[in-house]
């Protein structure tokens, strides 16, 4: 039995480095696919204290349909650069778009046709408006963080 038994603390004492190195591995692994997907978010809020904990600024944008992930023009589909801000869409539809039109800030929300994108900083000033989305060498030009 004691021979046995050396055999077992040998082979746990040699396993426990590749069981750890399995658990580094799966986390960096996790944490890169969670990193790929870029989604838009629907909370002001929530958008804000991401932008203010992380130091980046948020990309507001207003569509006719609501954004869920990069599919569609309106919603950056083939835009490289975009997971460099946080990421916010309402349309007309939201609550939230109602408080912004009375905002003077968005006066262009009342004339202007939709789509339309702002580039906010954490306290909400606007940094950049447009009516599409920057290109792949204008968002090379924007600043990405505050």
């Amino acid at each position: 039995m004691q021979k046995y038994s050396r055999v077992f603390y040998l082979l746990g004492f040699l396993s426990m480095p590749l069981f750890i190195l399995l658990l580094v591995f799966g986390y960096v692994k996790i944490n890169e696919m969670a990193s790929e997907e870029i989604h838009w978010g629907h909370n002001k809020s929530f958008a804000f204290g991401q932008a203010s904990r992380e130091g980046k600024l948020i990309l507001l944008s207003i569509t006719k349909s609501r954004c869920e992930m990069l599919q569609g023009l309106e919603c950056g589909e083939g835009k490289p650069d975009l997971g460099a801000y946080v990421l916010l869409n309402y349309t007309p539809r939201d609550q939230e778009f109602q408080t912004l039109i009375l905002d003077d800030r968005f006066v262009s929300l009342k004339t202007d046709p939709i789509p339309q994108y702002f580039l906010l900083n954490s306290s909400g000033e606007i940094r950049h408006m447009s009516a599409q989305l920057p290109s792949v060498e204008e968002m090379q030009k924007l600043p990405k963080k505050e």
